[in-house]
């Protein structure tokens, strides 16, 4: 089965390197048709990092993600296409498990899911995948495999949501009839060297979030106050006291945004 790759990247240079070298590990290079990345007009050695790594590197016709994912899907010529992001290290398992799932004619979409690098963030994104069914939370446009003429017919990557491309992505798979996989047992490493980084994250993610996810100030403010209970729990089941302060610190993060935004809806 020959496959396109795809990526997107903006001043990426710091992670490209070990991204691309996983990349090359895991996807046998006969299985593979082309290499393509898009580039957000980096300013650093992204452009040439990936060509190094024998990738055709194209300019995004404008900016963001939207822009770049289907610009990506223009140049798209096989029946597959797998989409990657700059701070993904793929797991080594994925290429044994997540295409075949693609052997059912109704699958639109498989993905792995990724949970950060730094290790307590680490063991709280664990305790929720282990522990709740929320896999919601884990949909993704960062290590995916695409049947193109699906995604083709939907009209690509939706262009009006820089930031919740995946969501509105997943609903239209879903409307059409198909099925988009979440497959929790091939999981990938998102790069988070900080707890300050990843936190600054969460907020730009929650600031420009779209409207239809905001749940209301008051049930993120609840969320807020009860989350050192909330820590406590996962303390106990994982084993490590860091989380004490640092989940409520993205919970935080997340009012933060909330606030920032000016769309409080009251309940």
């Amino acid at each position: 089965m020959k496959v396109d790759l795809v990526m997107w990247t903006k001043n990426s240079a710091k992670t490209l390197p070990l991204v691309l070298k996983r990349i090359n590990e895991v996807i046998p290079d006969e299985e593979v048709y082309q290499r393509i990345i898009v580039d957000d007009h980096s300013q650093d050695d992204t452009v040439e990092i990936a060509k190094h790594f024998g990738w055709d590197v194209y300019p995004n016709p404008a900016t963001g993600i939207p822009s770049a994912a289907n610009e990506a899907l223009r140049r798209v010529q096989t029946e597959f296409f797998i989409s990657f992001e700059h701070d993904v290290v793929l797991s080594r398992e994925w290429w044994n498990k997540i295409p075949k799932h693609m052997d059912d004619p109704k699958v639109a979409v498989a993905q792995g899911v990724r949970i950060a690098t730094h290790p307590v963030t680490r063991k709280i994104e664990e305790f929720i995948l282990e522990k709740r069914d929320l896999l919601k939370m884990y949909i993704s446009i960062d290590n995916n495999i695409y049947r193109t003429n699906v995604i083709k017919s939907l009209g690509g990557f939706p262009y009006h949501c820089p930031i919740s491309v995946d969501q509105y992505l997943r609903d239209r798979v879903w409307q059409a009839g198909y099925k988009w996989i979440i497959d929790k047992t091939v999981v990938s490493s998102h790069i988070r060297p900080s707890i300050r980084e990843d936190a600054e994250h969460v907020y730009r993610l929650s600031l420009q979030t779209e409207r239809r996810f905001d749940v209301g100030f008051l049930y993120n403010f609840r969320l807020f106050l009860f989350s050192p209970l909330s820590a406590l729990r996962v303390i106990l089941y994982k084993g490590c006291p860091q989380i004490f302060y640092v989940y409520p610190y993205y919970r935080f993060m997340r009012l933060k945004a909330l606030l920032h935004r000016g769309k409080i809806r009251w309940r």
